[in-house]
């Protein structure tokens, strides 16, 4: 019976956070990612800057100051889903992560809207590899901070984790007229983008990013005839990302575009204007 009850202790301890990652995810190469934390410790002329923590090296280590909410944030610089995240440090007494949570998400902010939670550490990471699978799947997004909100510091002397890479558009740098963008996007890809929902946007945003026009295409039409906006794959628009100072009224020959920089918002545009665009693949 004593074996029986130990057995079952152990296994109700076996969660997700201390099991090895799913088979089949690729190592993410983080060593050309660029991390960001909270603020930095220094000690000795020694910056314990947060690029530390993906330098590949178990001894180096990122390090914030002691405060009531510290984080340490990796940019991917692309959308990734990430199905686990292994963080290693070194056995020392300053180190605690218990109640630090790992977000996944698109923004750089933390706690923001688009930002969700893979899991919350309850285990320490001391002198040891410690594996965090996300709850319910992997969890997809540009961003991964690990955030704590209780006093302390955060300390990570090495961060990897697995995933994949997700692009399923493609920036065509080609100054078109809409009509010539969506034309070009039938013969070469899919369609002219179609931008359904949050995460589309994302993806659509990071695309839009490395635009040399101030504006890109998207397959979002305005039928006067109809006084209504459409996508060319025949949804309807239901997800909206509209600069405020937009109204939905617009002319005969108008066409959505979203501007490269910033909130990646989208603004009407003459369908005779010329920008580069992003397909759908």
């Amino acid at each position: 019976m004593l074996w029986s009850l130990l057995f079952i202790t152990l296994i109700g301890r076996s969660t997700h956070q201390d099991r090895g990652c799913s088979p089949g995810w690729e190592t993410i190469k983080l060593d050309d990612k660029v991390a960001f934390q909270s603020s930095v410790y220094t000690a000795s002329g020694v910056k314990y800057t947060a690029d530390r923590a993906l330098d590949g090296d178990n001894t180096t280590c990122s390090d914030t100051l002691n405060g009531h909410i510290s984080w340490w944030t990796v940019d991917l610089l692309g959308l990734y889903e990430i199905s686990c995240i292994t963080i290693y440090n070194i056995n020392q007494f300053n180190i605690d992560l218990r109640g630090a949570r790992i977000l996944i998400g698109n923004s750089s902010e933390r706690n923001a809207a688009d930002t969700t939670e893979c899991t919350r550490i309850s285990t320490t990471t001391k002198g040891e590899n410690k594996t965090f699978n996300c709850k319910n799947g992997p969890k997809w997004g540009r961003y991964v901070t690990v955030y704590k909100n209780t006093s302390g510091l955060v300390i990570l002397c090495e961060v990897t984790m697995k995933g994949r890479n997700k692009e399923p558009f493609k920036l065509i740098k080609e100054n078109k007229t809409w009509a010539d963008a969506l034309y070009h996007c039938r013969e070469e890809h899919m369609d002219l983008v179609s931008i359904l929902d949050k995460e589309t946007q994302g993806w659509v945003g990071l695309e839009a990013q490395k635009a040399d026009t101030p504006f890109v295409w998207l397959g979002l039409l305005y039928s006067c005839t109809l006084d209504l906006w459409f996508w060319v794959d025949d949804h309807c628009v239901g997800f909206d990302q509209w600069a405020p100072d937009e109204t939905r009224t617009a002319d005969c020959s108008m066409s959505a575009a979203m501007n490269t920089s910033g909130n990646h918002l989208w603004y009407k545009k003459s369908v005779y204007d010329k920008y580069n665009f992003i397909c759908a693949e």
